[in-house]
């Protein structure tokens, strides 16, 4: 699989270390990093042609799909078709790179018998617009209504998949509409406690523009939820995803990974990793 980035790139480490003598520089940091800095760092997107986009070249039935979302942003996705297929898994993918960086995942979700739908927000691959939270959160509804209406796919025979930032898309687009279940994967609580555990010496989290507050929603989700999370995760901390899980409503299922980082927890966890996913996508779409 390929790698996803992390969350956040790492800033310049005499930033983090700056000393804050007045309220005016705190206000003066704490606007840049509203203005400027926040935005690049968590939204960080590949724009096609970047990427593999040969479809024949993945060793997958991958066709291409375009939707509108409700304030009629045009986004692109690929649509994967199985055989025999237990259900479909709605893929929300990490903060950087487009669908084209995932092949590995979209396989090994595609091998489990499932049809697959990865989607590209907008602003990354070849869809259109420019990211922001509300934005990707109507990418998601969008994505849902597509496959619910014009791929016909029942929701009770669809599951939410998000990876990193794509948990917080994945489980606000749970909330909007109806999905058979949800598997978080390497996610946080929201954008505040990911701001603290970065830069813990500066108290940028009080200007924080973007939320993502998925730990608000969670305990109102009562549709079958995984939690995946890397021990060793050095991008969204382990406790964070232990926290989110913590404030989420049942039926809910934790699911760690021993010395995992925060984008090999499927190679870390290999087997074990493989059929817990496969036995919760079974329980979900019995």
């Amino acid at each position: 699989m390929s790698t996803e980035v992390q969350l956040s790139s790492p800033w310049p480490a005499r930033l983090a270390c700056v000393a804050l003598p007045s309220v005016a520089v705190v206000g003066s940091v704490g606007a840049y990093f509203r203005n400027r800095l926040q935005h690049s760092r968590l939204f960080v997107p590949s724009l096609y042609p970047h990427g593999v986009w040969d479809r024949g070249s993945h060793g997958l039935p991958v066709e291409d799909e375009w939707f509108e979302t409700e304030d009629k942003v045009k986004l692109h996705a690929w649509w994967i078709r199985s055989e025999r297929a237990r259900g479909t898994v709605l893929y929300c993918h990490g903060n950087n790179g487009n669908i084209t960086h995932r092949i590995g995942v979209l396989e090994q979700l595609w091998r489990m018998r499932l049809n697959v739908f990865a989607f590209d927000y907008r602003g990354y691959g070849r869809s259109e617009g420019e990211p922001s939270e509300e934005g990707l959160f109507r990418d998601v509804r969008g994505a849902l209504d597509h496959l619910s209406g014009n791929l016909n796919q029942s929701s009770e025979s669809i599951l939410l998949f998000g990876h990193s930032l794509g948990g917080a898309v994945a489980i606000d687009g749970a909330l909007h509409r109806p999905v058979a279940g949800l598997v978080v994967q390497s996610s946080f609580t929201h954008i505040r406690d990911m701001t603290r555990a970065l830069f813990p010496r500066l108290p940028l989290h009080w200007v924080a523009r973007n939320q993502f507050k998925s730990i608000d929603k969670v305990g109102r989700l009562e549709i079958p939820k995984l939690f995946i999370h890397g021990t060793d995760d050095p991008t969204v901390p382990h406790r964070l995803g232990r926290r989110l899980f913590g404030a989420a409503a049942a039926p809910k299922e934790w699911f760690e990974v021993p010395r995992a980082g925060h984008n090999d927890v499927y190679r870390a966890g290999g087997v074990r990793y493989l059929w817990r996913l496969y036995r919760f996508t079974r329980r979900c779409l019995a």
